[in-house]
């Protein structure tokens, strides 16, 4: 029984892991690199997170640095910024790109955080999905008679209760996005 639990919290937390990459994605008036982190460049053949391909830096208070490690590399890193269509303008300075990012309009703001919540939305459903299937699971041991009612009663209130910390936790993580946007 408690393998249903601990599977459904692993799996929880991989959901958890992923909307925090998805929110750090999402821009915000101040600069931060997971902005640029896991945009994808194509070099040598192959597609590479750019987080593994240079140091992505805060240089002012509107803008990044990208250095590559390869100096050869910068080309390829700096279209697959300007690809990411993220809003921003970029300069190639010889050893390194500076990423500016605009002010954001009230507009714009307001779309990002109708992004947020529709991206956590998406976490919420796939967690109730999770739940569905841990509860079926249940249901599974419960009707060959391993279980008895009560354990099954406890089992499924423990499950609702971790979807309920997960949904508490993506509330929180939305709200500082949207605290982010606000300033």
């Amino acid at each position: 029984m408690h393998q249903i639990i601990t599977n459904l919290k692993d799996e929880i937390e991989k959901i958890l892991s992923f909307f925090q990459e998805e929110m750090s994605g999402i821009r915000s008036n101040r600069p931060h690199s997971g902005l640029l982190e896991n945009i994808k460049v194509d070099y040598s053949g192959s597609l590479m997170p750019l987080k593994q391909m240079a140091t992505i830096s805060v240089n002012q208070p509107n803008s990044l640095l990208v250095q590559p490690w390869d100096k050869s590399s910068l080309p390829a890193c700096e279209n697959a910024i300007i690809s990411a269509n993220l809003g921003v303008s970029t300069a190639n300075e010889g050893s390194h790109i500076r990423v500016i990012l605009p002010t954001l309009s009230a507009e714009r703001r307001q779309e990002l955080v109708k992004l947020a919540h529709k991206k956590s939305e998406e976490s919420k459903v796939h967690s109730r999905r999770l739940r569905d299937d841990a509860r079926k699971e249940v249901q599974k041991i419960f009707d060959s008679k391993e279980i008895g009612e009560d354990d099954k009663f406890k089992i499924q209130d423990d499950i609702q209760k971790e979807i309920d910390n997960f949904n508490k936790k993506i509330d929180e993580l939305v709200k500082a996005k949207e605290g982010e946007l606000s300033q």
